[in-house]
């Protein structure tokens, strides 16, 4: 019996050996996370998917305490559709949300923030960003912003009807 956990304890090392290696990291295996100058500023763990995906990201501070974590989910394309933002506690902070047209390109993406409101950013047929729409806390359309010469700049309030085409900007 003891030769076999001996033997087993063996192939374990080897296996984790193998791997450091290679330069791969154990799924969810807490990684130093460094500044420019090496300086190691916090922790973090992150989980994959199948795909090789991240689906879940840890955060810790400097002294390894639990910061918060961010977890991802994709669309049947694989691509990435929302990313969502909590607190240690478990508590929703905020969320971005993906769309993609025809051709793969980014359409839109939403950002909604429980303190801050929400923005809507469309984006044309190949994927540059076109017109921003920012609402209050109240879901009460308070910028419209066109983006022009590599800028955002603000426009006139559309009127309700001409806001019809976009989705609620608070839906998941």
């Amino acid at each position: 019996m003891m030769r076999k956990l001996t033997a087993i304890l063996c192939i374990l090392t080897l296996c984790a050996c193998f791997l450091s290696a290679c330069g791969k990291k154990a799924d969810g295996a807490m990684e130093p996370l460094k500044d420019e100058n090496g300086a190691v500023t916090g922790y973090e763990r992150k989980y994959h998917n199948d795909n090789g995906d991240v689906t879940r990201w840890d955060v810790y501070d400097a002294n390894q305490q639990y910061d918060h974590y961010v977890l991802y989910e994709y669309d049947s394309n694989n691509r990435l559709a929302k990313e969502t933002y909590y607190q240690a506690s478990g508590i929703g902070v905020y969320y971005y949300a993906y769309s993609y047209n025809d051709s793969g390109k980014i359409a839109e993406e939403d950002f909604v923030s429980v303190k801050e409101g929400s923005t809507r950013t469309l984006y044309d047929a190949d994927g540059h960003e076109e017109k921003r729409y920012t609402y209050d806390r109240d879901d009460q359309l308070i910028k419209y912003e066109v983006y022009q010469n590599d800028t955002w700049v603000a426009s006139e309030l559309p009127t309700e009807a001409e806001t019809t085409d976009t989705v609620d900007p608070t839906a998941s």
